[in-house]
C-alpha cells in the first residue's frame, strides 16, 4: 500500500485548469484558418519543440539534470522517420530508378545497408523512432547515474555525445547523407491520407497536447514528488532507500522517447533531417526554450519555444544576428526573472495555483512509495466513480 505522509496534497479534478486548456486548445485547433500557410508550418514546428522543451524540462526542471543531449534524441527520432520516407519514395521522384537513395548512390554504395532495410516498413519506423533514442538514452543513462555521476559532469558527458555524434554522422556520408542529410523524403501518407499543412498540424498539436497534459499528470503523481526531491536533497533520499538511479534512468529514458517522437514528426513537416540537430548549438537552444520560459513549469518551455521561434522568424527578417537578441532576452531572464516567464504570471490566479505542485510538509519528510507508482490523481478519480455507484446502488 502506497503511503502519502502528512502535509502532501491529494491531487483534485482541475476545472478551471481543464478548462482554460480546452479553449486554449480549440484556439490552436482552429489557427489554420486564420492565418496563412507560412504561419501553420512554422507554428507546428514549434509546436514541436515545445514538446521537446517540455521533455528537457523533465530531467532538468524537475529531476535536477541538465543535459545538451536531447537534440541527439531528437535527430534520431527524425532520422528513422526520414529512413521510411526517403525508402518510399516514388519512383516517379527517385532519380535513379534504384531502391538506393540518391546519397548512397552518390557514395558508391550498391546495396542497401541491412540495418537500414527494415525501415522500409512503417511500424517498424515507428517503432524505430521511438525504442532507438530511448534505447540509446538508456545505454549512456545506465552508465552516467549507476556510476553516480552528477552534477556539471553529466552536462559534460552530453555535451561531450552530442559533438561525437555530429561528428559521426557527417563523416558517414554513405549511410547519413553527411552534412547535408536526408531531404527530399515522399510525404507522409496513412490510409488514403496525404498527411500535409493542415493534418499534419492537426497530429502535432495533439500529440503536443498529449505531452503537455501526460508531463503534468506525472509530475502531479508521487513518482513526480520523488523526482523534486532527488532535485532538491538526491542523498536524503537515497537515506530513505530509494533506488536513486533507476528513478534518473527512467525519467531520462521516457524524455529520450518524446523527444524522439518530436523528431519523428518533423521529418514530413520539413522534409529534411540532418546532423545540425545533432550539434550543440540546437542542444543548447532548447536548454534556453526551458530556462526561458522557466524551469519545472511544463507550460513555461512550451511557451518560450512559440516565443521565441516567433522572435526568431521576425528577427532573421531585419538582421541575421538574431542570436544576440535571444541571448539578451536570456541575460534578461537569468538576471532579473529567475522563475522564467511562468513567474511573470500573478500567484493569485487560480489557473497559476492550479500549475503549481503538492509541496511536502518539510517537518514530515517526503512522500513513501513504490517505484512505478505515480497513478494518485488516477486513484483519485477510480475512488470517486466507485463512491457514486455504491450510492446509486444503495438508492435501488
Amino acid at each position: 500500500m502506497t503511503q502519502v505522509l502528512d502535509g502532501v496534497q491529494r491531487s483534485t479534478v482541475p476545472v478551471k485548469l481543464l478548462t482554460t486548456a480546452g479553449i486554449i486548445f480549440l484556439i490552436f485547433f482552429i489557427l489554420p484558418f486564420l492565418v496563412g500557410q507560412f504561419q501553420t508550418a512554422l507554428i507546428s514546428k514549434l509546436l514541436l519543440f515545445g514538446a521537446l522543451a517540455i521533455s528537457l524540462d523533465l530531467v532538468w526542471g524537475f529531476t535536477g539534470i541538465l543535459s545538451f543531449a536531447h537534440g541527439v534524441f531528437f535527430t534520431l527520432g527524425g532520422y528513422a522517420m526520414a529512413y521510411y520516407l526517403k525508402l518510399n519514395l516514388s519512383s516517379a521522384r527517385n532519380t535513379y530508378g534504384v531502391d538506393l537513395p540518391d546519397f548512397m548512390v552518390w557514395n558508391g554504395l550498391e546495396q542497401l545497408p541491412w540495418f537500414i532495410a527494415p525501415l522500409k516498413f512503417f511500424p517498424i519506423a515507428i517503432l524505430a523512432m521511438v525504442l532507438v533514442p530511448a534505447a540509446f538514452a538508456y545505454i549512456i543513462g545506465w552508465f552516467i547515474f549507476r556510476s553516480k555521476v552528477s552534477g556539471v559532469y553529466i552536462t559534460i558527458i552530453t555535451l561531450a555525445i552530442s559533438s561525437a555524434l555530429t561528428t559521426l554522422f557527417i563523416s558517414q556520408q554513405a549511410y547519413t547523407g553527411g552534412t547535408n542529410g536526408i531531404t527530399d523524403v515522399a510525404t507522409l501518407t496513412l490510409l488514403g491520407i496525404d498527411f500535409t499543412d493542415i493534418n499534419l498540424y492537426w497530429v502535432i498539436l495533439i500529440f503536443t497536447t498529449l505531452v503537455l497534459v501526460g508531463s503534468w499528470w506525472l509530475t502531479r503523481s508521487n513518482l513526480g514528488l520523488i523526482l523534486r526531491s532527488i532535485n532538491e536533497n538526491e542523498r536524503r533520499i537515497s537515506y530513505l532507500g530509494y533506488d536513486v538511479a533507476s528513478f534518473k534512468i527512467f525519467i531520462w529514458t521516457l524524455s529520450a522517447a518524446i523527444a524522439g517522437i518530436a523528431g519523428g514528426l518533423f521529418v514530413p513537416l520539413n522534409k529534411f533531417i540532418s546532423p545540425v540537430y545533432l550539434a550543440v548549438a540546437f542542444g543548447t537552444q532548447v536548454v534556453i526554450w526551458v530556462a526561458i520560459g522557466g524551469r519545472g513549469t511544463l507550460v513555461g518551455p512550451l511557451v518560450a519555444a512559440l516565443l521565441l521561434g516567433q522572435v526568431q522568424n521576425s528577427a532573421e527578417r531585419v538582421t541575421q544576428d538574431w542570436q544576440l537578441i535571444v541571448g539578451v532576452l536570456l541575460l534578461v531572464v537569468v538576471l532579473f526573472l529567475p522563475q522564467g516567464l511562468m513567474g511573470l504570471v500573478p500567484k493569485r490566479f487560480s489557473v497559476n495555483k492550479l500549475l503549481q505542485l503538492p509541496t511536502p510538509n518539510p517537518s514530515a519528510g517526503y512522500i513513501q512509495a513504490r517505484f512505478f507508482d505515480w497513478v494518485t490523481p488516477l486513484q483519485g478519480a477510480v475512488g470517486t466513480l466507485q463512491g457514486w455507484f455504491s450510492r446509486r446502488g444503495r438508492k435501488r
